[in-house]
């Protein structure tokens, strides 16, 4: 077979700079005869049969122990009792890494003979995290030498230890591991290790402790927890609030309590701190605290009875409700219960199958026919801002129909049912397509500005808008000015069997007569209210864009013309009883 050399200094380079260490120390070594130096466990338990070896060993066919260390050893096994070939596991548990930095694990292995489906496997192993995944060898043959590597530490890791696994399945075919090491650079004294800990969270704010021997910390926080693995404060380095590590972000430097009011309701956050010894060497960092923002407080609508108070206008009055002056109080006011948007044109179906197979169906729910003038179909390739191609749209579009636009050089079983055919219907699986009307975007698929790569994930589909045909449900009765992918069904590409045939569950007319409007301190005139007509309310807290969810319906309530005048019959009022809110 052919030899292959494995120069894995290359590995190091992608994890983490090479470090020249100076004064170099061993935190700890393997013994491979003796677990008490460092302990592991191997799965299955060791054993021996004939023509097989397995275990501690110090020679395995011709390969003698590096530096004189024993090795674990595997060679000559056969597949289990079904023929099956599986790994033999070797787990080193983690060492605690004290009084050394820019740490590194080596060790060394070699192979002989290692066909397709055989192979070593090896991941680092910090604090309770696989950080790394597995590095796979296959088809090894290492000349009889042995190979070593070296695998740098993430700074911030209190422990390391290693995993490694061999897949071997019989015949003269040979691997072993040896001379775990590891070992750093000797540093001055680090800084305390944080106590970080959580005091309450509530919707507009997270309040942190940090119990520290001395006052010098960082704290930093992360919307994932990965980002900490890699980013860490570098030693005789200072920060400021703000400062950003990878990325993370600094948020508190040198206090024991903090208050953040940077968060957004509902939202996940993850921090973690430092300590900071006078000579400006941090810490390994404790523990990484997660902490999830509660959700906006939910308001219901209260529909009193009012038995005087007369209107010369069709106008009923709203009163802000009794909540957290921060807090954003938005109302919708409709004619039905439902709360049913406005039906409006919107892409019902979109093809991007073989060769030029490339379409798109527009839909019409209203119940009346629309004009197309001034509509376009704009095609946004790779990520840009400005459309590449821009169709122009024209005529009626009658009530319930269907129009459908596909690319000149798609197939007879497009083009003949198709009412346009352009070449400027000419778009891949990573471009954003918009039917726009002026300035204002009715409807899209994707996302203008980005490119996803391949195409636009649709559901399990990763490739959900390439070699697919994506079909919009029956439940949608309009389009949206920002790509939601979940309002799509996935099916094969080149499927033509519902061309020109939508379905659209809700085709009646639109309810909602105002939407999202803010409730000010002194209250909100509603004008234009019909006399003698029901209306509903909904209402629902924001606060820095982000919204929570609406409390019940209330309603129906009218304005009924008097002799003379309007009674106006309801005073909606928001009471501070009828606020749920969360304990802090």
């Amino acid at each position: 077979m052919k030899k292959q050399l494995f120069f894995v200094a290359a590995i190091g380079a992608l994890l983490n700079p090479v470090f020249l260490l100076a004064e170099n120390i061993t935190i700890a070594r393997s013994n491979f005869g003796d677990t008490s130096v460092w302990e592991y466990v191997s799965n299955p338990s060791q054993y021996q049969e004939e023509k097989s070896h397995w275990g501690v060993l110090t020679e395995l066919n011709e390969h003698t122990a590096d530096e004189g260390v024993p090795f674990w050893g595997i060679g000559g096994l056969a597949k289990n009792s079904e023929g099956k070939s599986y790994y033999h596991t070797l787990s080193f548990l983690p060492r605690q890494i004290v009084g050394a930095t820019n740490v590194t694990m080596e060790f060394s292995y070699f192979a002989e003979g290692l066909d397709s489906g055989e192979n070593i496997q090896w991941c680092l192993f910090c604090d309770t995290t696989n950080l790394f995944g597995s590095l796979t060898k296959s088809r090894l043959d290492t000349s009889n030498e042995w190979e070593t590597v070296s695998i740098p530490v993430p700074g911030d890791a209190d422990s390391a230890g290693m995993i490694f696994r061999i897949k071997q399945q019989g015949a003269s075919d040979y691997a072993g591991i040896g001379n775990l090491t590891l070992k750093g650079e000797a540093c001055q004294e680090r800084g305390a290790f944080p106590n970080l800990s959580v005091t309450t969270a509530n919707w507009d704010r997270v309040e942190i402790g940090l119990d520290l021997s001395e006052d010098m910390n960082l704290l930093c926080r992360s919307a994932n927890k990965n980002y900490f693995v890699t980013n860490r404060p570098q030693n005789e380095c200072s920060y400021e609030v703000g400062a950003i590590l990878g990325r993370t972000e600094v948020v508190s430097v040198n206090e024991s309590s903090f208050c953040d009011s940077n968060v957004a309701p509902g939202s996940t956050y993850y921090y973690k701190a430092w300590g900071c010894s006078p000579e400006g060497y941090y810490s390994c960092g404790s523990q990484i605290k997660e902490v999830t923002v509660p959700e906006l407080p939910v308001i219901d609508v209260a529909v009193p009875s009012v038995e005087a108070g007369t209107l010369n206008d069709e106008t009923a009055v709203l009163l802000r409700p009794e909540v957290d002056e921060k807090l954003t109080v938005l109302v919708d006011v409709a004619t039905s219960r439902d709360f049913l948007p406005n039906p409006g044109l919107f892409f019902s179906e979109y093809g991007k199958g073989s060769g030029n197979n490339r379409y798109l169906e527009i839909y019409n729910p209203c119940p009346e026919d629309v004009e197309l003038d001034g509509m376009n179909v704009c095609i946004f390739k790779n990520g840009s801002v400005a459309a590449s191609q821009t169709l122009s749209l024209f005529g009626p579009l009658p009530s319930f129909e269907t129009l459908l636009i596909c690319n000149n050089k798609a197939d007879a079983e497009l083009t003949n049912v198709a009412d346009i055919v352009s070449a400027k219907i000419d778009f891949t699986g990573n471009d954003a397509v918009a039917l726009i009307k002026g300035d204002e975007i009715l409807d899209i698929i994707g996302v203008i500005g980005e490119d996803p790569g391949t195409a636009w994930p649709i559901g399990e589909y990763a490739t959900g808008t390439a070699n697919h045909t994506i079909i919009r449900y029956p439940y949608v009765n309009r389009g949206s000015s920002v790509w939601r992918s979940k309002e799509w069904e996935v099916l094969e590409k080149d499927f033509f069997n519902d061309l020109k045939n939508h379905e659209c569950s809700e085709t009646r007319e639109g309810t909602i007569v105002y939407e999202a409007l803010s409730v000010p301190e002194d209250g909100l005139a509603l004008t234009n209210l019909s006399v003698g007509k029901l209306y509903y309310l909904r209402a629902k807290t924001a606060y820095k864009g982000a919204t929570g969810a609406y409390g019940g319906v209330c309603g129906p309530f009218q304005l009924i013309p008097e002799p003379g005048a309007l009674l106006l019959l309801v005073l909606l009022l928001l009471g501070a009883s009828s606020l749920r809110s969360f304990p802090l």
